[in-house]
């Protein structure tokens, strides 16, 4: 029955109804930056600074080298994500997040577990794509960066696009658009 929902998705002709347990059974990935938890807004404002007294300073060092407990602690939950998250069985649903060093690993995974949060959480080293990492098949991908939902459909996944810039993926405004099985499975029946 999945494969009935992407020919629907890809254009082809193709009348399917959706069942109610088809839903079940497509795995979510939610992106962490950008869609959970609002990190990047000032990320590289003390970088700008520091590069412009030492022009050597590399991106990739600035950020490995990050107090990432607290950038994570201090950063914003965007629109109720870490409560909605809580309110859905964890076991349907992982967070898919790109990390610069292991020490930003480690605290996006202590902020969640000391926030309550049951779900994956699955870590994607930079420079890999996230179809990778996990099957993108038939699955659901949340995410703010355009690059991963093309990579993602690309991949025969499905993209859902979550921010304030253009896209061209289908946009979301709330975790429980995607995470409520009813709301999810009217979105995937007006594709």
């Amino acid at each position: 029955m999945r494969i009935d929902v992407l020919k629907d998705y890809w254009g082809n002709r193709v009348v399917s109804k959706l069942m109610k347990n088809e839903v079940k059974y497509m795995k979510k990935y939610i992106d962490c930056d950008g869609v959970i938890l609002d990190t990047e807004t000032g990320l590289f404002d003390e970088y700008d600074i520091l590069k412009r007294g030492n022009p050597e300073l590399k991106r990739r060092v600035y950020l490995q080298n990050l107090d990432w407990k607290y950038w994570i602690e201090q950063a914003t939950i965007l629109n109720d994500a870490v409560n909605i998250l809580k309110n859905y069985d964890y076991r349907d649903t992982d967070i898919l997040t790109k990390v610069h060093s292991l020490n930003e690993a480690r605290a996006k995974i202590n902020f969640f577990r000391e926030m309550k949060i049951k779900n994956n959480i699955i870590i994607v080293p930079d420079e890999v794509k996230k179809s990778q990492i996990v099957d993108s098949f038939g699955n659901i991908l949340v995410d703010d960066s355009n690059n991963n939902l093309v990579d993602w459909k690309e991949n025969f996944g499905i993209p859902y696009y979550f921010g304030s810039k253009k896209s061209e993926f289908d946009k979301i405004e709330s975790l429980d658009d995607i995470l409520n099985p009813k709301k999810l499975e009217l979105r995937l029946r007006r594709r």
